[in-house]
């Protein structure tokens, strides 16, 4: 229900090494499932936060061109791509945003490519979150390590939808849930979405004229099905770009890219 592997397709995996246990477990069931070779890219956060906080200038601003030329490779022998992703949220903390920032940009503008694939469905991926001894002390701090661990697993396995007898069926009836709130949505035809809270949000988000919602399951251009994130509850649009405005309070902050960040995802609409 993922990446939906496809008998002799090529999976790669993206994991830190801290998930080594878990991407063996997903490599073995993509064979199982089919798969004719499962390539893990192994990377390491510690190794990564040594990179932002010493390496030279010009590393920072230096994407290498076998890893641009990889992911071409990947993507013309029809790959689907599955990234296993944990929160440790203060790994980053001391390090400059401007070196994080212009590594991204260069890396992203370099894989340019590969993103719009991404972005146009043209090929698959699924973006899958796993617990990390970091994560899981700072949600559940009363708590051995070990504890910690087994309760955020419980919970995740439970937003996932892969708690029950049969995980499958779960998620096709997630799906039709999906695709009749989205139908609900686009027949409405919103002119605004008004958000308020006890907190002092006050904000009027307004809709272009045909827009659309979307989120959940989508098709590759076969016609292949896949979810791009697990778990994943989101339906997103886009609001009109020059009829937004009022407040928005937030009580919790939220990271990207390393740096303490106050998110507002409303429809797909992003405001740092």
């Amino acid at each position: 229900m993922g990446v939906n592997v496809q008998k002799n397709q090529l999976v790669i995996i993206h994991s830190d090494i801290e998930n080594v246990t878990f991407a063996r477990l997903i490599q073995k069931a993509a064979y199982g499932a089919g798969a004719s070779n499962v390539i893990i890219d192994w990377t390491d956060e510690q190794s990564t936060k040594e990179f932002y906080l010493h390496a030279a200038e010009d590393a920072i601003d230096y994407f290498p061109n076998w890893q641009s030329a990889r992911s071409e490779e990947w993507d013309k022998a029809g790959a689907a791509y599955i990234h296993i992703i944990s929160e440790n949220i203060n790994l980053f903390s001391g390090i400059s945003p401007k070196r994080v920032d212009r590594f991204q940009t260069t890396s992203r503008t370099k894989l340019k490519a590969h993103y719009a694939k991404v972005r146009s469905h043209e090929v698959r991926w699924c973006i899958l979150a796993v617990p990390c001894f970091s994560w899981a002390s700072q949600v559940f701090p009363y708590l051995s390590k070990e504890e910690a661990m087994k309760s955020l697993w419980q919970l995740i396995l439970k937003g996932a939808r892969a708690d029950g007898e049969n995980p499958i069926d779960d998620w096709k009836i997630h799906d039709r849930a999906f695709e009749a709130r989205k139908k609900f949505l686009n027949d409405s035809q919103f002119e605004a979405l008004h958000f308020t809270n006890s907190r002092g949000t006050d904000l009027l988000v307004g809709m272009p004229k045909k827009h659309l919602y979307i989120g959940g399951g989508v098709l590759d251009k076969k016609g292949v099905q896949f979810f791009p994130n697990i778990p994943t509850e989101e339906i997103f649009s886009a609001p009109h770009k020059s009829k937004v405005k009022g407040t928005l309070v937030a009580t919790k902050p939220d990271q990207t890219g390393g740096k303490n960040t106050i998110i507002l995802i409303l429809m797909g609409f992003t405001e740092k």
